[in-house]
């Protein structure tokens, strides 16, 4: 079985479910200390319910030969746990884990903040594009194509403008940082007439339109502008779900996957030169360049891939991969 470390024979510890088997074990590796051999754990009930990259703070205990949980465990939600291990960090710098000290602490910090996720009230998060500082509002204008063929032409004339009818355009500028972002999202609609061009905030509804609008000239007619609210539309979830895609109604598993897939990398097409709050408002391609960041892009990966599995379960579907996102950094997932 080899060493077994003293911090999982007394101390709750902060553990990531690397690999499950029904009913019968979880693979547990420590997120603070990853130095730390991983552990295999027998528990058939938790085991039944736990998906691959679960966060569970629990005491693990070396029982006749095998390892087992003990006490209270704490499933943290993933995508709510950045507060967390960044606290348990800062708390626990330059403590022994097998020390009185520590075991006080996590003992504390853990239990109160798994209680505040189901008593205090969701803060949503301000959602603002990072280039503009705008309030990000998801725009969508909808078109009538009149003439496939001269707006595929006229598109592919643009020098900022990449892609195809196939795949949809993109309009692309250099931001302050040097990183190319995009301003407009142009894809063929369900119906063969139909057009959809999509902004992330005022500022780029208010230029791109009549830019489009001069573009397209006649192969192109607007029928209607579409403005949900973001903020409004997460906050009619409750605070431990958490949901990439929309559900596919009435949809073959198979089908809703490669729907979901579409929709997916879609969403995700300038994630890894985006600056994103959970890497310090870098973007994942510049924090890999540092090997704290690295771990912290890792993290995130798992983070979404976590989140796509419990979603695919919840609708009876197969999951989608999230490797694209890995091999956009250069990284094997």
């Amino acid at each position: 079985m080899g060493v077994i470390n003293k911090s999982y024979m007394a101390a709750k510890i902060r553990d990531e479910v690397i690999e499950v088997v029904p009913g019968e074990s979880m693979r547990l590796k420590d997120i603070l200390f990853p130095e730390y051999a991983p552990v295999l754990v027998q528990e058939k009930a938790g085991s039944r319910q736990a998906v691959k990259f679960d966060l569970i703070a629990a005491r693990v205990l070396p029982v006749d030969g095998h390892f087992e949980l003990s006490g209270a465990v704490y499933a943290i939600p993933r995508h709510r746990s950045f507060d967390l291990i960044t606290e348990l960090r800062h708390e626990l710098k330059g403590v022994e884990p097998d020390s009185p000290v520590y075991k006080e602490l996590v003992a504390v910090i853990i239990p109160d903040y798994w209680l505040k996720l189901f008593t205090v009230p969701f803060q949503m998060p301000k959602l603002v594009d990072q280039v503009t500082g705008e309030p990000i509002l998801l725009i969508t204008d909808h078109y009538r194509v009149q003439d496939w063929e001269s707006l595929s032409q006229a598109l592919s004339g643009k020098a900022d403008i990449e892609g195809s009818r196939e795949e949809g355009w993109s309009r692309l500028f250099k931001g302050k940082d040097g990183q190319l972002r995009r301003s407009i999202r142009i894809e063929p609609d369900k119906r063969p007439d139909r057009l959809k061009v999509f902004y992330i905030t005022q500022k780029y509804a208010d230029e791109g339109r009549p830019w489009f609008e001069e573009v397209a000239d006649a192969a192109a007619v607007f029928v209607r502008r579409e403005i949900p609210d973001p903020k409004g539309m997460l906050a009619q979830r409750r605070p431990t779900e958490f949901r990439e895609s929309p559900t596919p109604p009435h949809l073959p598993p198979e089908v809703a996957t490669e729907i979901i897939e579409k929709h997916i990398k879609q969403s995700y097409a300038d994630w890894a030169d985006q600056p994103l709050p959970a890497l310090d408002y870098r973007s994942p391609r510049e924090a890999i360049k540092t090997p704290e960041g690295l771990e912290q892009v890792k993290f995130l990966l798992h983070t979404y891939e976590n989140g796509e599995a419990r979603q695919a379960i919840d609708q009876q579907r197969p999951p989608v991969s999230y490797d694209f996102l890995w091999y956009k950094l250069g990284l094997t997932p």
